[in-house]
């Protein structure tokens, strides 16, 4: 069984096109609005016999207790451009039943304020609910999309399609990344300092597939993605030695 956690904001839409298309629509369960599964709720009776991919909105360990095997996927996309485009797609589609876009459209908020609710910082780090990166079989990078869709293939030996679906994308959007007055990039940034933390970890096992595990952070981070208390300044120096191990054993 394969279980792919969508992320919003982070290509899952895309994603599910490419799915469907491998397995076939009546093989994909979806799990969107209305939500099947929720936390605490999932189970084997909810999921039809025939099934051979989840696909949706869930936290990465709703199915720890109920599936006695599946594999892991995840997308991640850098965290300032998740959440600014999660902010324009709140203007473009409101979710009246999603509290942050309610508070968007009532409070008129801005970006920066946007930013700033609890729900949306590090909510990457709240999808994966405490999973080290080595518990994915594969993670995707959304700016990479081509080239995650590859590394997912060779992960599960799965056609991908040559020409990849590029949906719900902001039709606004001229550049490839939203740009950003520096002072707003940089506020937005420290607001979400464990989702760029699991950002460049994600970034390094994709260019370094061959080091997926030896990349994983010490137990104590590993463990302590939901709590708010996080030495981000050694997470970064964990990042930046790991990346120089593997730049010297590759030259080796």
């Amino acid at each position: 069984m394969l279980v792919s956690v969508h992320i919003p904001k982070c290509g899952g839409t895309s994603l599910q096109h490419v799915l469907v298309g491998i397995f076939g629509r009546k093989r994909v369960l979806l799990n969107y609005d209305p939500a099947i599964f929720r936390l605490g709720q999932a189970s084997l009776a909810l999921i039809p016999p025939d099934t051979q991919c989840i696909h949706g909105h869930f936290m990465s360990d709703l199915f720890d207790d109920c599936l006695p095997q599946y594999e892991l996927v995840t997308w991640l996309r850098h965290p300032v451009q998740r959440v600014v485009s999660h902010y324009y797609h709140f203007l473009r589609h409101p979710e009246t039943d999603d509290p942050c876009c309610r508070v968007l459209l009532g409070r008129r908020l801005s970006l920066e304020e946007f930013a700033e609710l609890d729900l949306m910082r590090n909510e990457m780090a709240r999808y994966l609910a405490g999973k080290p990166l080595s518990a994915f079989k594969c993670v995707g990078i959304m700016e990479r999309f081509e080239e995650s869709l590859r590394a997912f293939g060779d992960a599960f030996g799965l056609p991908i399609p040559a020409r990849p679906p590029r949906e719900n994308v902001n039709p606004d959007r001229l550049t490839p990344d939203y740009l950003l007055p520096d002072r707003i990039y940089r506020h937005i940034l420290a607001l979400n300092r464990r989702d760029l933390a699991l950002y460049e970890l994600a970034v390094a096992r994709l260019e370094h597939p061959e080091w997926t595990y030896v990349m994983e952070p010490p137990t104590r981070f590993a463990s302590g993605w939901r709590r708010e208390v996080e030495n981000y300044l050694d997470m970064q120096s964990f990042v930046r030695q790991s990346k120089r191990r593997l730049s010297a054993s590759i030259r080796r």
